[in-house]
């Protein structure tokens, strides 16, 4: 089995190194999802410590021939070869087959890459390929045209790339580029042998080490800690390639490389015999062995150990001797998550490198420690630290390669005395000022998430290696939304060094550990520090299934976040007027900085609680239909929108249905009323606020507006009506439409002129209740409204006219009183009005109506938000009989609570509680219009919320909440 990663070409900094290489301590752990389950745990070495390495036969660069490049590959190898501790012989094999060039190493016209069989991953006969790239065409090829520019030989001078690992934890194959560009003078030459000495640390298995750094960041840089710097770490601050100032001494290992290469090859009773002139590593050395813990028993991961001896006769440490391990470098750095999946870009698995056996997550190696020259017993210092964020990805130091985790609490200083060689030392450390949370499964899980806390926002943690934290949200259809999440430190404040978030979204009915329908590939791709954001857009109703995690797979108890939806659920009124006005949404996640757009323009925002927005829709400026709503943070960038719940006139789908209107013949002059109810696409609920356009379509006939066209706006119960009168012996046809195109009509005859007309025809009164009711009748002359003429009225059996007569107006209407009922449920009860003196009559019918099958719609007023300082308006709803009639005389209770006025729910913790400041029930009787009007209790300029049920008939009821906010 063999591992070929050349294809990928990942490049680093200074070496080329496996897309998936794990680092820390080792350069490679083996885990389990490439390696054998029997080496798993393993540091990934080289067999038997031999390593023979093969050059090419061409000459380096027109200045350095192939005997000068050899000589300086052996001498980079004998840095190696030299520690006495170490099982471990770099040797020359001999030569490779050709002179490796631009000839033989290039791209073919689809993009294959050909190379000579003898430096392939497959070549493992000649296990260590060294190439001597004269003009640099074979590094152009393999990382791109330009790569070798001798303007940047710090970074490009010498190419390594390990590109075969076998499943039973050994290197197999490496390549080794130098760059001809870069060979060009004595001191070019001496920067590249120690280029040459770093890349054979990373052939042999060696991670990058971090050691000595805190003088490079302060600028305070002394000859001792550079006498400690080691070869082996991993961004070169010093040398430039002139060799104008450059580490000293660039030739030898520092003692953090010897001890790192002692524990990969330990030199030990079973191998000595293979390595002549060796020493056995164990009691030759130093062995301090350990583990770092959080208060709560998990080991702490990414934590960089430091040994260093202390100073004859002070308690200072001598930095010429600096050690350093990682805690936790045994361990996997990267486990799957359920958003980013079980394997990497290129189909890897995520978690082929590093154990996964919790007792090595924060267990540190550091063994194979010499003592100070001269010395043979020391007193030592032993700290730790954190990692350079910066060391991340082929840069890494320790396990951690998707970036660095700063240690959790106060990191301690222990003194260690007498240490000889030959000592081993255990040293268990509980930091105890550490994070302590632990898992408390309150965040759910994928089979039962937890709810979004009624806020949409949350402090969580991911705690526990490898734990998800999962939640439900229920919503609507053709809506987007933003997920937030926000890595914060244990004092709350954003970070990029704790906590890697990536969030995942599911829908709520789709099977455990299937892949995210929407998921963020990678963390920190918001608009603040260490913010991940994800939007979402639903095109079902149903429930949203919220995954987070950390991007490595990890969890910690030091893994804080801060997560936020910003979700628009509803927006009321969903029709609104051409010339805009006030609309209320409903979601959660509103922050008090919210930008609301309605069709691309600002709105302007009255009010904003975590839960809802009151705002100013602007003018339509031409627009009708649907318009897309948004709301967005300018802070975060975060957006919801609602792309089908708002409209400026009629919704798409919106339907009209005839409630009364004039119909076959009808007298000349006479004004009938044509009204319609407009209904939203379910058929069901009334359209509100929408324009009825009322026109005359066909033949002649007078609308009320006095004009052809009228517009009607409809009333919170969908109705708008219009006068109509024929003015025409001929036929005539009227028609009310919508602006999404749905439309009725009705045709009727002019019939002659009558002399007296019926207004207000019927009358539907509740059974058993009693009404005073005021019909109208109309006299005419020729079409012609008439004034002062009498007007007599009677009424059959259940009902009383109050006054016997009644003289026309101006505008020839006759007002009558009649005293109606209690009448029975079905009872018809016929009413007249005649002219005095003649004949002429006009009839009215009063019928009586089952209360108990009484509807209630809102017409307005309901479900107001408005501050503490302003007055609601009166609510008013209408009552209608089954079939739809107004119901005149029907009781309607409204029972109302005031209660103190408190922010939404907290994301964790209880609901404040909410003192109650007064309940009432008022009733009220519906008019012949079934209309009743309700006058809300308020607080007084007290911020308050005003629960109402308004009840009547059997069961019907209608609940809304008017909310004064601060």
């Amino acid at each position: 089995m063999f591992r070929r990663s050349l294809p990928s070409l990942a490049v680093c900094a200074l070496f080329l190194a496996p897309q998936a290489a794990f680092c820390g301590g080792p350069r490679w752990v083996a885990g389990s999802g490439y390696f054998d389950p029997s080496v798993k745990g393993r540091p990934v070495v080289w067999k038997n410590g031999a390593v023979s390495y093969y050059l090419d036969r061409g000459d380096l660069s027109p200045s350095t021939d192939s005997g000068q490049a050899a000589a300086m590959v052996a001498a980079a190898a004998s840095a190696w070869n030299q520690v006495a501790t170490a099982a471990v012989n770099l040797s020359p094999g001999g030569l490779l087959d050709e002179d490796v060039n631009g000839s033989n190493v290039f791209l073919n016209s689809d993009g294959a890459l050909q190379m000579p069989a003898d430096i392939q991953s497959t070549a493992t006969g000649k296990p260590v390929a060294i190439v001597f790239d004269a003009d640099g065409a074979v590094i152009n090829t393999l990382l791109g045209p330009g790569a070798s520019d001798p303007s940047d030989c710090r970074d490009n001078g010498v190419i390594t790339l390990v590109d075969n690992l076998g499943t039973d934890a050994t290197i197999r194959h490496a390549l080794m580029v130098l760059n001809g560009l870069c060979a060009g003078n004595r001191g070019q030459l001496a920067v590249m042998q120690y280029q040459i000495m770093r890349g054979f640390g990373r052939i042999l298995g060696l991670d990058w080490s971090q050691a000595n750094e805190e003088d490079f960041a302060s600028h305070n840089i002394t000859s001792d800690d550079l006498a400690g710097w080691p070869i082996m770490h991993p961004v070169e601050y010093l040398c430039q390639f002139s060799s104008a100032f450059c580490s000293p001494d660039l030739s030898a290992l520092r003692y953090d490389d010897i001890a790192a290469l002692n524990r990969l090859y330990p030199v030990t009773a079973a191998n000595i015999s293979s390595f002549p002139g060796k020493v056995l590593t164990a009691p030759a050395t130093i062995s301090l062995q350990g583990t770092i813990h959080f208060r709560n028993g998990q080991g702490m991961q990414g934590v960089n150990v430091v040994l260093r001896p202390v100073l004859p006769g002070t308690n200072l440490p001598d930095v010429r001797y600096t050690v350093t391990a990682v805690s936790g470098a045994f361990f996997q750095g990267n486990a799957p998550n359920p958003v980013n999946g079980a394997v990497d870009t290129q189909g890897d698995p995520v978690n082929e490198y590093g154990s996964d056996d919790a007792s090595l997550e924060g267990w540190f190696d550091l063994s194979g420690v010499p003592l100070p020259a001269g010395t043979n017993i020391a007193d030592y210092q032993l700290s730790f630290e954190a990692i350079n964020p910066l060391y991340a990805a082929n840069n890494s130091v320790g396990p951690y390669q998707k970036g660095q985790v700063t240690p959790s609490g106060t990191m301690p200083v222990i003194l260690l005395h007498g240490l000889t060689a030959g000592t081993q030392t255990v040293e268990d450390i509980v930091i105890q000022d550490s994070a302590n949370q632990q898992y408390s499964g309150d965040d759910g899980t994928e089979t039962a998430p937890a709810r979004i806390p009624p806020s949409g926002e949350w402090t969580g943690r991911i705690t526990g290696y490898g734990h998800t934290a999962w939640f439900d949200w229920p919503v609507r259809p053709y809506r987007e939304l933003t997920v937030e999440a926000q890595a914060l430190d244990e004092d709350g404040r954003p970070t990029l060094n704790k906590a890697q978030v990536v969030l995942g979204a599911w829908n709520g009915s789709d099977a455990p550990g299937s892949a995210p329908v929407s998921g963020t590939s990678q963390a920190f791709n918001g608009a603040q520090t260490g913010l991940t954001t994800l939007s979402v857009a639903t095109v079902a109703p149903g429930h949203l299934r919220l995954g987070i995690a950390d991007a490595r797979g990890d969890g910690r108890p030091d893994y804080l976040y801060h997560a936020r939806l910003l979700y628009a659920d509803s927006v009321t009124p969903t029709r609104i007027s051409l010339a805009g006005g006030p609309i209320t949404i409903r979601g959660v996640g509103f922050r008090p900085n919210a930008v609301v757009t309605v069709n691309g323009v600002r709105a302007v925002v009255t009010g904003v609680t975590p839960t809802e927005i009151t705002a100013i829709a602007p003018p339509a400026n031409g627009k009708t239909g649907v318009v897309l709503l948004t709301v967005s943070d300018p802070q975060t960038l975060g957006v919801t929108a609602i792309q089908d719940g708002l409209s400026y006139d009629a919704l798409g789908g919106d339907a009209l249905g005839i409630v009364t209107a004039p119909y076959g013949p009808v007298g000349l002059g006479v004004w009938t009323p044509f009204t319609v109810k407009a209904l939203a696409a379910d058929g069901q609920t009334p359209a509100a606020g929408v324009i009825v356009t009322f026109s005359v379509t066909n033949g002649a006939a007078v609308l009320g507006c006095g004009q052809p066209v009228c517009s009607v706006l409809s009333g919170g119960d969908g109705l708008a009506s219009i006068n109509v009168a024929a003015n025409t012996l001929s036929s005539a046809q009227v028609t009310a439409s919508l602006s999404d195109d749905a439309s009725v009509m009705t045709e009727f005859t002019g019939s002659g002129t009558p002399v007296i007309a019926a207004l207000t025809p019927n009358l539907y009164i509740a059974a058993d209740a009693s009404f005073l009711w005021a019909p109208q009748a109309e006299v005419l002359n020729n079409g012609t409204p008439v004034s002062g003429q009498q007007v007599n009225w009677s009424a059959s059996t259940g009902a009383v006219a109050a006054m016997a007569s009644s003289t026309s107006n101006a505008g020839g209407t006759a007002t009558g009183q009649i005293n109606v009922g209690p009448l029975a449920a079905g009872t018809d009860v016929p009413v007249s009005a005649c002219l005095s003196p003649g004949p002429q009559c006009a009839a009215f019918h009063i019928y009586a109506v089952h209360s108990g099958l009484a509807q209630l719609t809102a017409v307005s007023g309901a479900g107001q938000s408005l501050s503490a300082s302003q007055t609601p308006a009166p609510v008013v709803l209408r009552v209608t009989d089954a079939a739809g009639h107004p119901m005149a005389a029907a009781i309607v209770t409204f029972y109302e609570t005031l209660v103190q006025w408190t922010p939404d729910c907290p994301a964790q913790g209880r609901c404040p509680s909410a003192p109650t400041l007064a309940t009432q029930a008022v009733q009220a009787s519906s008019g012949a219009d079934g209309l009743v009007t309700l006058v809300p209790v308020t607080g007084n300029g007290v911020p308050t919320r005003l629960y109402v049920t308004a009840a009547t008939g059997n069961a019907t009821s209608l609940s809304f909440e008017i909310e004064q906010h601060p």
